[in-house]
């Protein structure tokens, strides 16, 4: 009997330290929410931009070595939500995210996995960058979820941006 109190409290000491390592980032009047792990940095957020009609939160991972850039990068991911009139489709939100970027810094391609998702490449401050973003539009709200590399760390951590995408939830 012994035995089995120290086993349940083990395993209960256990999942505390399990759901310890991630917290739940929620948006409720942009209607989102995402489990982020603990070790992640929240670099700014915007929870209503009453101006933009948007909200923004951005996120740096843990660096992780490049070999191509000889040193540690920490890549970022961010969430951009609009409620405004002139988005009414994915289509419009594409655009308007298109619109948003410095063609001479930035370019965009439709991933071939699906139409719905770019990768983006960019040059900015003589340093190269490569990205990855989905445009989602539900409920009245156009969801732009954004993962930006280095070349040497994109195919890195693209797994985790995918792992966290998978974990959004549209409210």
């Amino acid at each position: 009997m012994k035995r089995l109190i120290f086993f349940i409290l083990l395993v209960r000491i256990g999942l505390l330290q399990v759901h310890g390592q991630s917290h739940e980032y929620v948006n409720n009047l942009y209607r989102f929410s995402v489990v982020i792990p603990d070790n992640w940095k929240l670099y700014g957020q915007v929870l209503n931009d009453t101006i933009r009609h948007r909200a923004i939160v951005d996120w740096g991972i843990p660096p992780i070595y490049s070999e191509i850039e000889k040193t540690e990068i920490e890549n970022s991911i961010s969430i951009t939500a609009y409620k405004k009139d002139s988005i009414r489709t994915v289509d419009q939100l594409i655009a308007t995210e298109y619109l948003r970027l410095d063609p001479t810094k930035y370019s965009m391609e439709t991933d071939s996995a699906t139409e719905n998702t770019r990768i983006i490449y960019a040059t900015l401050n003589g340093l190269n960058y490569k990205g990855k973003s989905y445009f989602v539009f539900k409920n009245g709200i156009g969801y732009v979820i954004n993962f930006m590399a280095t070349p040497g760390t994109f195919d890195k951590n693209l797994p985790v941006f995918e792992k966290l995408r998978t974990s959004i939830r549209l409210l």
